[in-house]
């Protein structure tokens, strides 16, 4: 059975470190020494000092709470880290008390403070960890252009693709993607206006919008915790951004026949990539979107069927494209250097196809050089409509060869029949039509 441990209670008017020392001098076993001072007044508080058998010592703070005595410890004495000497004890006891004034439980406050506290810590923990995680432009970007590459139309991702890379550089990637604002998104629609590039800053206004937005939902998805990676956008900064082109007209430019004639001969004078001819001609043949000609594959062309099949993945309207091969398309197709195993019209880099913009740049040079109105490579699209139409080609036929969507009901929903004969026909009529031109004194 352990001996009692009684505790020897003494008041003294100031606890002086004289008198601490000499109660710590008289430490012995079996006995604590309870040193108080007498009370400054009422709802003060008292200081108090135990002296432990081994000579350590306590302070302590008592005080009165409805008529029970409490006791909140200060702390222990000495000179090493976490202890207190006498002085900072009683500067200690002087801001319990001046709690105890004012109404407050010092343990009360203790537990508020120590909640604040660990309140702080954990917010401060978050904001770390944010910084951590938190994406900054270029990952928004490479992380957006990877899902465009993934589940995207792929002329659609070249195109966005091809945009960040001349349009983002002026600004600083490594930003944190919350922290861009409205006017750095003017700065880089102003840097493209100052071009002259007024529809292609519309569009790259339009690619930064959907970005951002893609960013906002990215936060809620799986690849988010994959990544690691938070972007934090609590608005789309695009979005109080005006259009540069409020109104863009839609085009109307189309070839006349005559126009047809010169724009063909000059292309067969011409020092234009032999790539780049054969893409303007099958244009003006099929009537197709200039991204789903430029990036024609080998493995879409069907010789013995006389057939191009464009698959959903290549298409406007994601629906798989059938283009029947009339005798002039096909004099151009088996006549086009096979440079590249995958793409018919290879990009000097001999790795992807050609790039669509630059088409528009080389038929404003040859426009220079034959003095012919300005046209655009997608206007080589509408001069089809048009003069297929003259030809005599129905306009269904016509906007089944240009994969045109047909909203009405039949069309949408029972009209399952492909339509590959009178396609071919039209495909044909046009090639004479089209001869006709180009034979024309």
């Amino acid at each position: 059975m352990q001996p009692k441990i009684k505790t020897v209670k003494y008041s003294v008017p100031e606890i002086k470190q004289t008198i601490l020392d000499s109660y710590r001098k008289k430490a012995t076993s079996g006995t604590i020494f309870q040193i108080k001072e007498k009370s400054r007044g009422r709802g003060q508080g008292v200081f108090v000092v135990r002296v432990l058998e081994n000579g350590e010592v306590d302070f302590y703070f008592k005080y009165f709470i409805d008529g029970k005595e409490k006791s909140k410890k200060i702390g222990r004495y000495g000179n090493i880290s976490n202890q207190l000497t006498l002085a900072q004890a009683k500067a200690e006891f002087r801001i319990h008390s001046a709690t105890y004034s004012s109404g407050i439980d010092p343990k009360v406050q203790e537990q508020e403070d120590a909640q604040k506290e660990e309140k702080e810590k954990k917010a401060q923990a978050e904001i770390e960890r944010k910084k951590q995680m938190q994406g900054s432009l270029r990952q928004l970007s490479d992380f957006y252009l990877a899902h465009l590459e993934k589940n995207a139309r792929e002329l659609h991702f070249r195109n966005v693709r091809n945009a960040f890379k001349k349009n983002l550089l002026i600004i600083d990637l490594e930003v944190k993607a919350n922290d861009i604002t409205k006017e750095d998104i003017i700065q880089i629609l102003h840097s493209i206006t100052e071009r002259g590039s007024y529809i292609m800053a519309n569009r790259m206004r339009a690619y930064l919008s959907a970005m951002f937005e893609y960013g906002i939902s990215f936060d809620h998805s799986v690849e988010s915790y994959t990544r690691q990676t938070k972007f934090f956008i609590q608005s789309n900064p695009v979005t109080t951004v005006q259009k540069v082109v409020k109104n863009e007209k839609k085009g109307e430019r189309s070839l006349t026949e005559k126009e047809v004639k010169i724009f063909w001969r000059a292309l067969d004078r011409s020092k234009i990539s032999i790539f780049r001819i054969n893409v303007f001609k099958l244009l003006l043949l099929t009537g197709s979107r200039v991204g789903e000609i430029a990036g024609l594959r080998w493995d879409e062309i069907y010789l013995s069927e006389k057939i191009i099949l464009l698959p959903s993945e290549r298409t406007k309207n994601g629906i798989p494209h059938v283009i029947p091969i009339n005798n002039t398309m096909l004099e151009i197709i088996k006549n086009n250097p096979k440079l590249n195993e995958i793409y018919l019209f290879p990009a000097n880099n001999n790795i992807e196809p050609q790039k669509v913009d630059g088409f528009s740049q080389a038929i404003d040079r040859l426009l220079n050089q034959i003095k012919m109105d300005r046209f655009s490579p997608r206007d080589l699209r509408r001069t089809f409509k048009i003069l297929a139409g003259k030809a005599g080609i129905s306009k269904e036929i016509r906007d089944r060869l240009q994969n045109h969507s047909l909203q009405d009901v039949s069309s949408m929903h029972y009209d399952k029949y492909d339509y590959l004969r009178e396609k071919r026909e039209a495909m044909d009529i046009w090639n004479d039509y089209l001869i006709g031109i180009l034979d024309k004194v």
